[in-house]
């Protein structure tokens, strides 16, 4: 089986980075997600996810996911042309490292779309700048893919 699930207007948001923010008021140090945008690309997964996965999937997946983010103001020439110089894939810090993308993917679609995230067994990721013949707006595609034997086994 194979669905495939948009979640558009919202870039990605890389998980994993902590940020330390002091005792509460029991005495303990608390860690928090450092990117502040982790929470709402979380729910736009969940969202989107629930209304193509009608039931969890519990079997072995292969997921594809294919983050587009918005292009700097400082890519486009007067006319709203894409420079020429301007790179093709973000590639700098504040997007995100693609493992972390993939974190925060993964984690959004547990309980959304599949069991546990340890049921995928094979990724593919990329992330390009949205293209302004294409597509102009941050979205990210997610295709969930259930994985079988020849024999019809998972």
């Amino acid at each position: 089986m194979k669905y495939v699930i948009t979640v558009e207007g919202i870039d990605a948001a890389p998980q994993g980075s902590k940020s330390y923010i002091g005792k509460n008021k029991l005495g303990r140090g608390m860690m928090i997600e450092s990117c502040k945008r982790v929470k709402p690309f979380r729910n736009a997964v969940r969202v989107e996810a629930k209304k193509v996965v009608s039931e969890i999937i519990e079997e072995p997946v292969h997921i594809e996911i294919v983050f587009w983010f918005k292009r700097p103001k400082s890519h486009f020439d007067s006319k709203g042309k894409v420079l020429p110089s301007e790179p093709k894939y973000p590639t700098k810090m504040n997007i995100g490292d693609i493992d972390k993308l993939c974190r925060s993917t993964l984690d959004a679609l547990t309980l959304s779309a599949i069991a546990d995230d340890s049921q995928v067994v094979s990724l593919q990721a990329r992330k390009y700048y949205c293209d302004k013949n294409y597509k102009t707006e941050p979205h990210t595609m997610i295709t969930i893919q259930t994985i079988c034997d020849e024999s019809g086994d998972k």
